[in-house]
Protein backbone atom coordinates (compact mmCIF):
# COMPACT_ATOMS: atom_id res chain seq x y z
CA UNK A 1 0.00 0.00 0.00
CA UNK A 2 1.34 3.53 -1.10
CA UNK A 3 0.65 6.79 1.05
CA UNK A 4 -0.07 9.85 -1.21
CA UNK A 5 2.07 12.64 -0.71
CA UNK A 6 0.89 15.83 1.36
CA UNK A 7 -0.30 17.79 -1.05
CA UNK A 8 -1.94 20.34 1.60
CA UNK A 9 -1.55 21.04 4.99
CA UNK A 10 -3.74 23.22 7.91
CA UNK A 11 -2.00 25.79 10.86
CA UNK A 12 -3.80 27.93 13.41
CA UNK A 13 -2.89 30.29 15.49
CA UNK A 14 -4.14 33.03 18.37
CA UNK A 15 -3.21 36.23 18.66
CA UNK A 16 -3.86 39.06 21.30
CA UNK A 17 -4.96 41.27 18.72
CA UNK A 18 -8.57 42.52 16.94
CA UNK A 19 -9.56 40.92 13.51
CA UNK A 20 -9.05 44.01 12.23
CA UNK A 21 -5.39 44.17 12.65
CA UNK A 22 -4.86 40.87 11.53
CA UNK A 23 -6.64 41.17 8.57
CA UNK A 24 -4.64 44.76 7.95
CA UNK A 25 -1.33 42.78 7.87
CA UNK A 26 -2.49 40.62 5.12
CA UNK A 27 -3.82 43.45 3.16
CA UNK A 28 -1.48 46.66 3.91
CA UNK A 29 1.23 46.66 1.96
CA UNK A 30 3.36 48.26 4.87
CA UNK A 31 2.32 45.51 7.17
CA UNK A 32 2.89 42.31 4.77
CA UNK A 33 5.96 43.46 4.12
CA UNK A 34 7.05 43.38 7.69
CA UNK A 35 6.02 39.66 8.62
CA UNK A 36 6.34 37.90 4.92
CA UNK A 37 10.33 37.96 5.52
CA UNK A 38 10.70 37.76 9.21
CA UNK A 39 14.48 36.25 9.36
CA UNK A 40 17.32 38.70 9.76
CA UNK A 41 19.36 37.45 7.06
CA UNK A 42 16.50 38.21 4.50
CA UNK A 43 14.50 41.13 2.78
CA UNK A 44 11.64 42.29 0.82
CA UNK A 45 12.81 44.29 -2.10
CA UNK A 46 9.38 44.97 -2.88
CA UNK A 47 5.71 44.36 -1.90
CA UNK A 48 2.26 46.31 -3.42
CA UNK A 49 -1.18 45.36 -2.27
CA UNK A 50 -4.18 45.83 -4.36
CA UNK A 51 -7.12 45.28 -1.08
CA UNK A 52 -10.11 44.52 -3.12
CA UNK A 53 -11.48 40.96 -4.88
CA UNK A 54 -9.79 40.21 -7.87
CA UNK A 55 -6.80 42.36 -6.37
CA UNK A 56 -3.60 41.20 -4.88
CA UNK A 57 -0.70 41.52 -3.99
CA UNK A 58 3.45 40.64 -5.18
CA UNK A 59 6.19 40.46 -3.45
CA UNK A 60 10.04 40.43 -3.81
CA UNK A 61 11.78 38.76 -1.28
CA UNK A 62 14.86 36.68 -0.84
CA UNK A 63 18.34 36.64 1.34
CA UNK A 64 20.57 39.98 1.65
CA UNK A 65 21.38 42.25 0.12
CA UNK A 66 19.50 41.91 -2.86
CA UNK A 67 16.24 40.35 -1.18
CA UNK A 68 14.88 39.32 -4.77
CA UNK A 69 15.22 35.48 -5.22
CA UNK A 70 11.68 34.76 -4.59
CA UNK A 71 8.46 36.66 -6.19
CA UNK A 72 5.37 35.96 -4.95
CA UNK A 73 1.97 36.82 -6.51
CA UNK A 74 -0.92 36.19 -4.89
CA UNK A 75 -4.70 37.23 -6.28
CA UNK A 76 -7.41 37.58 -3.59
CA UNK A 77 -9.87 34.98 -5.25
CA UNK A 78 -12.59 35.85 -1.64
CA UNK A 79 -11.72 38.54 -0.05
CA UNK A 80 -14.48 39.23 2.81
CA UNK A 81 -12.94 41.55 5.44
CA UNK A 82 -12.14 40.47 8.58
CA UNK A 83 -13.10 37.43 7.89
CA UNK A 84 -12.00 35.53 5.23
CA UNK A 85 -9.94 35.60 2.36
CA UNK A 86 -8.84 33.12 0.08
CA UNK A 87 -5.93 33.30 -2.20
CA UNK A 88 -4.53 31.87 -5.21
CA UNK A 89 -0.86 32.25 -5.35
CA UNK A 90 2.34 31.83 -7.62
CA UNK A 91 5.67 31.67 -5.63
CA UNK A 92 9.23 31.62 -8.12
CA UNK A 93 12.59 31.62 -7.66
CA UNK A 94 15.81 29.65 -7.72
CA UNK A 95 13.83 27.64 -10.32
CA UNK A 96 11.02 26.42 -8.73
CA UNK A 97 7.60 27.36 -9.53
CA UNK A 98 4.38 26.15 -6.99
CA UNK A 99 1.03 26.96 -7.47
CA UNK A 100 -1.21 26.92 -3.93
CA UNK A 101 -4.68 28.33 -2.96
CA UNK A 102 -4.33 29.18 0.74
CA UNK A 103 -7.22 30.06 3.28
CA UNK A 104 -7.53 32.42 5.61
CA UNK A 105 -10.21 31.99 8.37
CA UNK A 106 -10.20 35.21 10.96
CA UNK A 107 -12.47 34.34 14.62
CA UNK A 108 -13.06 36.76 17.11
CA UNK A 109 -11.95 35.26 20.45
CA UNK A 110 -12.56 37.02 23.87
CA UNK A 111 -9.38 39.05 23.23
CA UNK A 112 -8.25 38.30 20.36
CA UNK A 113 -8.15 36.54 17.19
CA UNK A 114 -7.95 32.84 15.95
CA UNK A 115 -6.37 32.43 12.53
CA UNK A 116 -7.01 29.35 10.84
CA UNK A 117 -4.80 28.38 7.45
CA UNK A 118 -5.61 25.95 4.88
CA UNK A 119 -3.15 25.51 1.88
CA UNK A 120 -4.00 23.31 -0.72
CA UNK A 121 -3.00 22.08 -4.28
CA UNK A 122 0.93 21.80 -3.85
CA UNK A 123 3.10 19.57 -6.66
CA UNK A 124 4.36 17.10 -4.06
CA UNK A 125 5.19 16.78 -0.68
CA UNK A 126 8.83 18.54 -0.81
CA UNK A 127 6.70 21.32 -2.03
CA UNK A 128 4.37 21.01 0.76
CA UNK A 129 6.10 20.60 3.38
CA UNK A 130 8.70 23.82 2.28
CA UNK A 131 5.53 25.76 2.23
CA UNK A 132 3.83 24.46 5.49
CA UNK A 133 7.55 25.41 7.22
CA UNK A 134 7.54 29.13 5.63
CA UNK A 135 3.78 29.85 6.85
CA UNK A 136 4.73 28.65 10.51
CA UNK A 137 7.51 31.36 9.60
CA UNK A 138 5.30 33.56 8.52
CA UNK A 139 2.65 33.18 11.48
CA UNK A 140 5.59 33.70 14.03
CA UNK A 141 6.64 37.23 12.01
CA UNK A 142 2.67 38.65 12.19
CA UNK A 143 2.82 37.75 15.61
CA UNK A 144 5.98 39.54 16.46
CA UNK A 145 4.13 42.29 14.39
CA UNK A 146 0.90 42.35 16.79
CA UNK A 147 2.37 42.37 19.92
CA UNK A 148 1.28 45.47 21.99
CA UNK A 149 3.96 48.33 22.12
CA UNK A 150 5.52 48.35 25.44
Amino acid sequence: MTTAPLLSFDLDRTYPAPPERVWAAFTRADLLERWVCPDPEWRVSSCEVDAREGGGYRIRFGPRPGGDAFTETATFAVFEPTERLVLEVLTEGEGMAETSRCTVLLRSLDGGTRLDLAVEGLSDAAAAEGMRVGWQWCLEGIAAQLEPAA
